[in-house]
């Protein structure tokens, strides 16, 4: 991994750009600045830098060490703290070897994980193992650590006037093509986890404006349902980019094989093993080192399924004719006719203002979730300011829901997911929620930002397939092994799951089931994790 050397001020561990141009930095520090605090230093960082990245800083007077975490999320930081240090790294393994310490699992967390699967929390699933908050500077001075949050979204809500339509494409468009362009240059030679949906053909949207050689994969189902080789085949001739195909294969399928490997919490689903070793061997046939994918698009992109914009309209930027018209657009975005969309948005008008709530799954389980309030997420933005605009509440939520499902700088099956940069984060919460759905599309802007480059079938589709199928085959192949694994297994003898309702829901029919085999699966990824933990 780089190391940038800032002197006698610290390093910078990771991969670091300048703005606005995404040229890699190899200098951060200048004569005049070298006197500045740490946190000068950090927001120093912040404000005209960005990438993957952890930044050790020292003041001049030594009065301790302080650590800052880019705010992208890309680069995951956890620490350990013994009776006489802090260990942080970006590498689970490292806290291990450094504190001499066998981690263990700790089922109380497990427990909380799987009842919110998607909130990414600072305390992990591992015994002493906390995530450091990105965008956080943290300050260890002998015995004494205090923590500090520099980067906030709410430096980065809409402002009037607000932009158009037409504008913020255009910016979201030179960002995308300067943040996915330093990310290739870094990265690459990359091929892109193409689905034929909007968020992957988004970033190849980019590259090719860019100017950078590229090419892409992917992957279908045996059966039509999950096949969207067309789509995708469409999209590389338009490029005129290599591509390479695979099949999903449910015999390839390991039902003992954790996915999550040494991730401090168990939050890779299963069968993207098999995902990884297909992509793997395309992206080695293509000579690519990196395969980007577009994890995390519906959600930087502010894919709203609700009556927020016409409610952020109104309180934002109250004029007839903009209000019908993001009004109809809402309606076409949700499937709601106009009765149901005036219903709904009174309801959002007359309920208490602020985050909106985050449900739990107690599916399988047996005991209750425990309070969402009692939640410390690694993102604390549950009470962000937003002025006007509560639909970046929502915005906000759906970012922090995708946290779990990123691949960062580190990840070991060579898939990167850019679209959370900070450049681009900062953009797209900026631009307020009923510019998202412009015309009755969702991610009309991301739409709009390329809609020069890629084909006018990618630009148009709402829906796409997935591997529905392929994952309901592995469950029916391999049930048995999934059932040992559950009524036998660690999870089982903690006392965390409802076993008569596990034994029930293996009973379930695989292919006109309900979404419970996704659970089924999901909890079987956990006792396997946790194996790997204990072992």
């Amino acid at each position: 991994m780089p190391v940038i050397d800032m002197g006698s001020r610290g390093i910078v561990i990771g991969t670091l750009f300048s703005r606005p141009d995404g040229a890699a930095c190899r200098s951060i520090v200048s004569d005049r600045e070298v006197d500045e605090d740490a946190q000068s230093m950090a927001r120093r960082l912040l404000d005209r830098c960005w990438g993957a990245y952890i930044a050790v800083l020292t003041d001049p007077d030594e009065r301790g060490t302080s650590v800052l975490v880019d705010p992208s999320g890309l680069l995951p930081v956890y620490s350990v703290t013994t009776e006489n240090h802090v260990v942080i790294s970006s590498n689970v393994r490292v806290l291990e070897r450094c504190t001499h310490v066998h981690l263990r699992v700790d089922w109380k967390d497990v427990h909380a994980f799987l009842c919110r699967p998607e909130l990414r929390s600072r305390a992990t699933c591992l015994k002493g193992v906390r995530e450091v908050p990105p965008g956080s500077l943290t300050t260890i001075f002998g015995r004494s650590i205090s923590e500090k949050l520099l980067w906030r979204p709410d430096a980065f809500m809409p402002v009037a006037p607000h932009p158009s339509f037409g504008d913020a494409a255009n910016q979201l468009r030179e960002t995308a093509i300067a943040v996915i362009g330093a990310w290739e240059r870094s990265l690459g030679p990359v091929t892109v986890a193409a689905s034929g949906g909007v968020d992957s053909s988004f970033i190849c949207g980019a590259l090719h404006c860019g100017g950078a050689a590229f090419s892409c994969v992917t992957a279908a189902t045996a059966d039509p349902s999950g096949d969207e080789r067309p789509a995708v085949r469409r999209l590389a001739e338009h490029l005129d980019v290599p591509l390479a195909e695979g099949i999903y294969d449910p015999a390839l399928f390991d039902p003992l094989e954790s996915a999550s490997g040494a991730l401090p919490r168990p939050s890779r689903k299963s069968f993207l093993n098999g995902v990884d070793r297909l992509f793997a061997k395309a992206a080695d046939d293509l000579g690519a080192v990196t395969i980007m994918d577009g994890n995390g698009g519906d959600n930087l992109f502010c894919y709203l399924h609700s009556a927020a914009p016409i409610d952020d309209r109104l309180r934002a930027e109250f004029t007839l004719s903009g209000w019908a018209s993001t009004f109809l657009d809402s309606c076409r975005v949700t499937g709601c006719d106009v009765p149901e969309m005036a219903t709904a948005i009174w309801r959002r008008m007359t309920r208490p203002a602020g985050f909106p709530p985050w449900p739990a799954d107690e599916r399988l389980l047996s005991r209750p979730a425990p309070d969402f309030e009692s939640a410390e997420p690694v993102a604390p933005w549950t009470r962000v300011p937003v002025g006007p605009h509560g639909g970046k509440h929502d915005h906000l939520a759906l970012i922090m829901r995708c946290q779990n499902h990123l691949h960062g700088l580190i990840s070991p099956m060579s898939r990167f997911s850019p679209l959370m940069s900070q450049p681009l984060m900062e953009l797209c919460l900026a631009i307020p929620t009923w510019l998202w759905c412009e015309g009755g599309l969702n991610r009309s802007v991301a739409r709009r930002a390329f809609a020069d480059a890629l084909p006018p079938s990618i630009l148009t589709r709402t829906a796409k397939a997935g591997p529905d199928s392929y994952i309901r085959a592995i469950f029916d192949r391999n049930r048995q092994a999934v059932r040992h694994s559950l009524m036998d297994g660690l999870l089982a003898r903690q006392g965390l799951l409802d076993l008569p309702a596990v034994e029930q829901a293996l009973g379930i029919d695989a292919y006109t089931g309900d979404s419970i085999i996704y659970r089924l699966l999901d909890l079987a990824e956990a006792e396997h994790w946790a194996r790997a933990w204990q072992d």
